[in-house]
C-alpha cells in the first residue's frame, strides 16, 4: 500500500457545542426539557474537579487550552527539561547509618546509582564513616541530609576531605550537601540565629564550588512547607521565594550569583496524584529560570536541579503495601516531570526505622523497574504536548508567583515566616485538607477505605514532641493518615489486653436490599478498627455487641425501621446507627452515610463502646 491509512478520516470532526450536547443528553437524559444552565450546572457537579489550589481540571482538553507551545527541550525556560537529550534519573535512595541493615553499598549494589546520607545523631563523623564503607567515591553521588545548619556545614566539610583523602577527581565528586539554613530554620520555629550562620554558609558554598565543581552544595528543601500542609502552588511559590532568599543572602556576602545558582538543588515532594506532580515539577523549572532571568543570568545559567521525594504525607501505617502502590505512581510522576534525582521511601518507614531490608528493596526496585522496563528515561519531557499537562503547568506556574509576590510584598520568606503570614496560610491549608479526609472525599485505601481489619497492627509510636515555638510554630510533619491512625490504635490497644469493640449490623429486608448499606457500614466502622458482625435484628442480643447499625433500603426502613430500632434497644443496644441519609426513622440515634464525617463519627463510636482515648 503507497497510501497512508487515516484513522476515523471518513468520519466528521465534532465541535465542542455538538460534544457538549451529547454530555448535556447523557447527564440530564431523565429531564429532555432541561436548559442550557441545567446542563452546564450538572457538567460542573459531575464532570468538572478542582485542585487544592482552587485550579480546575476538566474532562475534555483541546489544543485551544494549551498555551503558546514552549522552546524545545534543553532550552529555557526549561518548563521541558534542563536537557536537550534522555538521560536516566538519579536513584538516589536514602541511607540511614543509625539502622543496623541500612548500608550504601547494598544500595549500590542493588540498583541504585546514588545515596542520600540521612545523619540524625550528634556524632556525624561516626555515621558518615559507616555510611561511606567500601563506596566507591569517584562512581557514586553522595547527597547529605541533616536538620542542624552547623552540622550541615560540618558534614559538608568532612564529605568534601573525604574526597580530597581518598584522591576522588574534582570531576568526580558529584552530590548535593545539602545546606539548607532556612527549612532547619522553620523546623525548628525560628530557633537560631538564621543571620548568623550564613557567613559559614557563604564560605563553604565558595570552598565547594572550588573543590568540586560538579557537587552542589545548597539546598532548598520544599518539603518543609509540603509536610506541614502546604498546597502545591504554595509548595512552589515559597520554594521559588526561598532560593531567591539564599541567593540574595549570599550575593551580599560575595558570592558571585552564577556560582549561587549553580549550587542550588530543589527537592520537592512527588504525591500519588500524577498529573500534579508532572505539572508542579515542570512549573518549577520555569518559575526559577524567571528568577534568575531577572538576576541577569545568561540562558543556560537558569536550570534547576530538581531531587524529588516521595512524599511522606501520603504514607500511612495501616496496610502498609499499599504504600508500595502510592510510591509507584509518585516515582513515576516524577520521572515523567523530569527530575534529576528520584528517592522513593519503603512502604513500611513509619513501622520500623528507616523501614525494613525487604522495604528498602522493594524501594530501590520500584525505580529500576520504571527506567529499565518501562523506559521512562528514554523520553524527554513525556508529557510535552498533552493539552491537559501543559494547561495544568501554565495554571500552576500562575497561582505559584503569585505566591511569590506575596511573600516578596512582605519583605521576602524569613519576614513572612515570623509575621505568621505563611503559618496561617499553612494551617488553613492543612484544615481543608483534614476535612477532606475525614468526610473521605479523599479516600486513604487501606485506612479510611477497605481496611484491613486483620492485618497484624503496627506497635504504638512514640509521641510526637514538636520542638518549643521560639519565633513562630513549627513547621513539622503532618501525616494524611494521622487522625485515623490514632482512632484506630485506640481499638488496637483495647484489642491487646481484651476484646476487640464490635458493632452489630442488623440487616433488614432481603440479602438484596441490606447488602450494599451493611458493606458500606461494615467498610467504615472497621476504618477505626471496630470488628462488625452483622445478621437479623433478633440475634443481635446473642452478639455481645454494644452498639448496632441499621442497614437497608430506604424504603424498608420506611416500613420497618423504628420497630426494628425500638427492638435493639430492648435488647440491650447502647447507640443505634441507621447506614444512610435522610431516613428519620424514630429510635436511631444517628445517621451516616456518603458526606459524613467519617473521623467524628468514628470517634465518637470508639467513646460509646467505651475504648479509652
Amino acid at each position: 500500500m503507497t497510501d497512508s491509512l487515516i484513522l476515523a478520516g471518513s468520519f466528521p470532526t465534532p465541535t465542542r457545542e455538538q460534544w457538549l450536547a451529547e454530555v448535556g443528553r447523557a447527564l440530564l437524559k431523565g429531564s429532555p426539557d432541561a436548559s442550557d444552565d441545567d446542563v452546564l450546572r450538572a457538567f460542573d457537579r459531575k464532570l468538572v474537579s478542582r485542585t487544592d489550589d482552587g485550579i480546575v481540571i476538566q474532562p475534555l482538553y483541546t489544543a485551544t487550552d494549551a498555551p503558546v507551545e514552549a522552546p524545545a527541550p534543553g532550552q529555557a525556560p526549561f518548563l521541558r527539561s534542563t536537557r536537550a537529550a534522555p538521560v536516566p534519573w538519579e536513584v538516589r535512595q536514602r541511607v540511614w547509618p543509625q539502622a543496623a541493615e541500612s548500608s550504601s553499598v547494598t544500595e549500590l549494589e542493588s540498583g541504585a546509582t546514588g545515596i542520600l546520607v540521612t545523619i540524625e545523631d550528634d556524632d556525624i563523623v561516626g555515621a558518615l564513616d559507616r555510611a561511606l564503607m567500601g563506596v566507591l567515591l569517584d562512581l557514586a553521588p553522595v547527597s547529605l541530609d541533616l536538620r542542624d545548619p552547623d552540622a550541615q556545614v560540618a558534614a559538608a566539610r568532612l564529605l568534601v576531605d573525604r574526597w580530597s583523602s581518598t584522591g576522588t577527581a574534582q570531576q568526580e565528586r558529584r552530590g548535593c550537601l545539602g545546606i539548607d539554613p532556612l527549612s532547619a530554620w522553620a523546623r525548628s520555629g525560628g530557633g537560631f540565629d538564621l543571620e548568623g550562620v550564613l557567613d559559614a554558609v557563604a564560605a563553604v558554598t565558595i570552598d565547594v564550588k572550588a573543590e568540586a565543581p560538579r557537587a552542589r552544595a545548597l539546598l532548598v528543601d520544599a518539603t518543609v512547607w509540603h509536610e506541614a500542609g502546604a498546597t502545591e502552588t504554595q509548595e512552589l511559590g515559597w520554594a521559588i521565594a526561598a532560593g531567591a532568599w539564599i541567593a540574595r543572602s549570599l550575593v551580599q556576602r560575595g558570592v558571585p550569583i552564577d556560582a549561587v545558582a549553580a549550587s542550588i538543588e530543589f527537592r520537592f515532594a512527588a504525591t500519588d496524584d500524577q498529573f500534579v506532580t508532572i505539572a508542579k515539577l515542570r512549573a518549577a523549572r520555569r518559575l526559577w529560570a524567571r528568577v534568575l532571568e531577572l538576576a541577569g543570568l545568561a540562558e543556560q545559567q537558569r536550570g534547576m536541579v530538581v531531587h524529588a521525594e516521595v512524599s511522606r504525607v501520603m504514607l500511612t501505617r495501616y496496610d502498609t503495601w499499599v504504600n508500595t502502590l502510592r510510591s509507584t505512581v509518585a516515582c513515576f510522576a516524577a520521572g515523567v516531570g523530569g527530575a534529576h534525582a528520584v528517592t522513593v521511601l519503603p512502604h513500611d518507614l513509619f513501622i520500623e526505622h528507616g523501614g525494613s531490608a525487604l522495604g528498602r528493596r522493594v524501594a530501590r526496585n520500584t525505580q529500576t523497574i520504571l527506567q529499565m522496563e518501562s523506559h521512562l528515561s528514554r523520553v524527554v519531557d513525556m508529557a510535552g504536548g498533552s493539552w491537559f499537562v501543559e494547561s495544568l503547568t501554565e495554571d500552576l506556574a500562575q497561582h505559584a508567583w503569585t505566591v511569590v509576590q506575596q511573600v516578596d510584598a512582605s519583605g521576602g520568606i524569613v519576614s513572612a515566616l515570623e509575621s505568621g503570614q505563611i503559618g496561617s496560610a499553612v494551617a488553613e491549608s492543612r484544615a481543608t485538607r483534614q476535612q477532606q479526609v475525614a468526610t473521605r472525599r479523599r479516600p486513604l485505601t487501606g485506612l479510611s477505605e477497605f481496611p484491613d481489619i486483620g492485618e497484624q497492627p503496627p506497635a504504638p509510636m512514640d509521641p510526637r514532641v514538636a520542638p518549643p515555638a521560639v519565633r513562630f510554630d513549627p513547621f513539622t510533619l503532618h501525616r494524611w493518615s494521622d487522625e485515623f491512625e490514632e482512632q484506630r490504635a485506640r481499638a488496637d490497644a483495647a484489642a491487646r489486653t481484651g476484646e476487640r469493640p464490635a458493632i452489630y449490623l442488623a440487616t433488614l429486608g432481603a440479602v438484596a436490599q441490606s447488602t450494599a448499606r451493611a458493606t458500606f457500614a461494615k467498610n467504615l466502622f472497621e476504618a477505626a478498627g471496630i470488628r462488625t458482625v452483622s445478621g437479623p435484628v433478633e440475634e443481635f442480643a446473642a452478639s455481645g455487641a454494644q452498639v448496632a447499625c441499621l442497614c437497608s433500603a430506604d424504603a424498608v426502613y420506611a416500613e420497618s425501621g423504628a420497630d426494628a430500632a425500638q427492638r435493639l434497644r430492648s435488647a440491650g443496644a447502647l447507640r443505634i446507627y441507621l447506614a444512610g441519609r435522610g431516613a428519620d426513622v424514630a429510635g436511631v440515634d444517628e445517621e451516616v452515610g456518603l458526606g459524613s464525617d467519617v473521623l467524628d463519627v468514628l470517634s465518637r463510636a470508639l467513646d460509646a463502646l467505651g475504648v479509652a482515648r
